[in-house]
């Protein structure tokens, strides 16, 4: 990460959706959205619609999950609401041809979509516009911050037999790669903050390969003493107060605009599982998810107790110590 050349430091406009990844502009509109729909049921909206738009198909809308391929369908929705023509009607349409457009992560899943879900496409997405960004991890280092050979080494351990047999270990390092790539350019433009909370046993667990958890522990404590970045690294080392299980976590926060203000997004991955809880939009009166609220509790007590960065750093330099003592 520290030898990339100086990038246009200036964020992509956020007005009315334009230059919004399809991810923000889908997020921002569901929460609309839910709240144009007040108290009634989803289903009541789809009954609206005289059933032009499906149950499943309107319930992701809300939820901010799917890339909206038709436009036009928003516009069907809207009428079922009740919003009026105007400006704010112009607006919601403006974000659902900026939720249309394909983010960068399609192209690793042609042919691969066991491997790159939906839910894979959507967190790379939201990724590009988060200003703030904290991911808890216990299975692996990061993606975003893995090493080549670590990546490689990773995924033959932690990805199903049945996707390693499919020879997707590739398609999985190439696309950790890439938002490791577009993370950097990002936090080198300072468009971006982001926060690694990394789990003690990790530093640990070279799957039988010290030299390359040697080199990826560097990585870590080079990362640690950049003080150019806005990025930083610390230890999970003590008891969760919750009993939440996961593999990975991300809370991911987004700079509120004049045109909108942004509803925090946690991401949740369980193995194979997945899901994604968003925070009420901000101003509103909407009620939170509960899931979110929970999560986000989880979040802010792991950083509450993480050791310190130069009490991390000490951690990972003796984990390297060690690795490196096995290497003899």
């Amino acid at each position: 990460m520290g030898g990339l050349m100086p990038i246009d430091t200036s964020l992509p406009s956020r007005g009315g959706g334009t230059g919004r990844p399809w991810a923000e502009s889908a997020l921002v509109l569901g929460a609309h959205l839910e709240l144009a729909r007040g108290k009634r049921k989803q289903n009541e909206v789809v009954e609206a619609t005289n059933k032009r738009v499906s149950a499943s198909y309107y319930s992701r809308l809300e939820r901010g999950e799917v890339r909206i391929d038709k436009p036009h369908v928003v516009a069907i929705v809207l009428e079922a609401l009740g919003v009026a023509p105007g400006e704010y009607y112009d607006h919601l349409l403006d974000l659902a041809v900026a939720a249309s457009k394909e983010g960068w992560a399609s192209r690793f899943r042609s042919g691969h979509r066991e491997v790159v879900t939906d839910s894979i496409l959507r967190l790379a997405s939201l990724e590009e516009s988060a200003t703030e960004a904290y991911f808890l991890d216990r299975e692996a280092f990061p993606g975003q911050l893995q090493t080549k050979a670590y990546a490689r080494l990773a995924a033959r351990f932690t990805l199903p037999a049945s996707l390693r047999d499919a020879g997707m270990q590739n398609v999985v390092v190439g696309l950790r790669g890439e938002r490791g790539h577009r993370l950097a350019e990002r936090l080198a433009a300072k468009q971006t903050m982001a926060r690694f909370f990394i789990d003690e046993g990790l530093l640990y667990r070279d799957f039988g390969h010290p030299e390359v958890q040697a080199d990826q522990l560097q990585l870590m404590l080079d990362l640690i003493d950049n003080r150019v970045l806005p990025i930083g690294i610390r230890v999970m080392n003590r008891r969760f107060p919750q009993a939440v299980a996961f593999s990975t976590l991300a809370r991911l926060g987004f700079r509120h605009s004049l045109t909108d203000q942004v509803p925090d997004v946690i991401y949740n991955e369980t193995g194979r599982q997945a899901s994604f809880h968003r925070s009420s939009l901000p101003g509103s009166e909407e009620a939170a998810d509960l899931d979110y609220v929970d999560l986000d509790d989880v979040i802010d007590d792991v950083i509450t107790l993480a050791p310190n960065r130069r009490e991390s750093r000490l951690i990972i330099e003796n984990a390297l110590l060690e690795t490196k003592f096995r290497l003899r």
